[in-house]
């Protein structure tokens, strides 16, 4: 083999190893203490990322300004430097890649994506609270090598009205984390992100409303996909930036790929739905799976604590001891 082949096939061969797409879970922060044990399901559906989900908490006031300080009242292991790290360290140890996904939850609030102060003073006050948060924990992803780390999750009107802010978020965190980065935008306006440019890749919540009927079938699915997938495509060649879905999943539920979000806190009359969850992941896999600007994403939602997570009985997001979790796996293994 002369030298310039040679070249070709090394080049080739990178290629392949960095195209590996992301088959992740998104992993919901641990109550209590938990072991490296909590890596073998993960593994056993043969996922090679997680995303560690980490929430932290505004004040119940009327400010809503985030207390940084990991020891709020609502503060779970997993969500403290302590738990953070230990599940880093264990999630490495068994060979899984990890994301850290940095959310804000402002208790009587709602959505994040609405947040808002009333004025310029306050909006310095939390823009110096959150820019200490996400760097902190920049910070610590670096110290474990985590190879992904996304900026912040569904932020929407702060991105419209504090562009300034962001984009030195992103060079603050750029300045102690060597890492790739992403933001978790929500389906309704990653288009709107004006800082893609500065971050490696699009990240989509990618809970697109598809169907209301109680059991779509896969084609129909497929079908309903097609225009947001153009959506998508189209963008992402404008951005020229490649894309993942931070977020992507379905509850077990009747119309599981509706407005999901519509039933997150009404307690569901009608038996679990496991085909609908089937057919929803069964359809987004074969729409996004293997398209060359398409990286791949976490699944959500997984618990760290298999075994009482989900169920036949189960009509949430996990695919936790479901049928559907027995499908990804088989899906992820290809």
């Amino acid at each position: 083999m002369n030298l310039n082949l040679f070249a070709l096939f090394i080049l080739l061969f990178s290629v392949n190893v960095v195209a590996q797409e992301i088959e992740g879970v998104n992993v919901m922060p641990a109550y209590q203490s938990v072991d490296e044990s909590y890596t073998k399901p993960i593994l056993d559906i043969n996922a090679n990322w997680i995303s560690l989900v980490i929430y932290q908490y505004g004040k119940y006031d009327t400010k809503y300004y985030p207390e940084f300080g990991y020891e709020t009242k609502d503060q779970k292991w997993g969500e403290t430097m302590e738990g953070i790290e230990e599940m880093i360290v264990n999630a490495k140890k068994n060979n899984l890649k990890v994301m850290l996904k940095p959310s804000v939850w402002f208790p009587s609030y709602g959505w994040p994506g609405d947040f808002l102060l009333e004025n310029e003073a306050e909006w310095l006050i939390w823009e110096q609270q959150f820019n200490k948060y996400i760097v902190c924990l920049a910070e610590l992803a670096e110290k474990h090598s985590v190879e992904l780390f996304c900026i912040a999750t569904e932020m929407k009107k702060t991105l419209e009205l504090r562009p300034k802010f962001w984009t030195n978020l992103i060079k603050d965190v750029r300045a102690v984390y060597a890492g790739k980065l992403t933001y978790a935008a929500n389906w309704d306006n990653f288009d709107k992100v004006k800082f893609w440019d500065k971050l490696d890749y699009i990240g989509i919540d990618a809970y697109f409303p598809l169907s209301q009927n109680a059991t779509p079938d896969v084609e129909e699915l497929k079908t309903l996909w097609k225009e947001p997938y153009k959506l998508i495509s189209s963008y992402q060649k404008k951005i020229k930036k490649p894309v993942i879905f931070t977020e992507y999943g379905y509850r077990s539920i009747d119309c599981a790929t509706w407005q999901q979000w519509e039933f997150e806190n009404l307690k569901n009359k009608s038996s679990a739905n496991h085909q609908a969850q089937r057919n929803g992941y069964q359809a987004i896999f074969e729409t996004f799976w293997g398209v060359d600007w398409f990286e791949g994403g976490f699944l959500w939602n997984w618990s760290p604590y298999d075994e009482v997570a989900g169920g036949p009985n189960n009509d949430g997001y996990t695919p936790q001891n479901k049928p559907t979790e027995t499908y990804i796996g088989q899906w992820y293994a290809k």
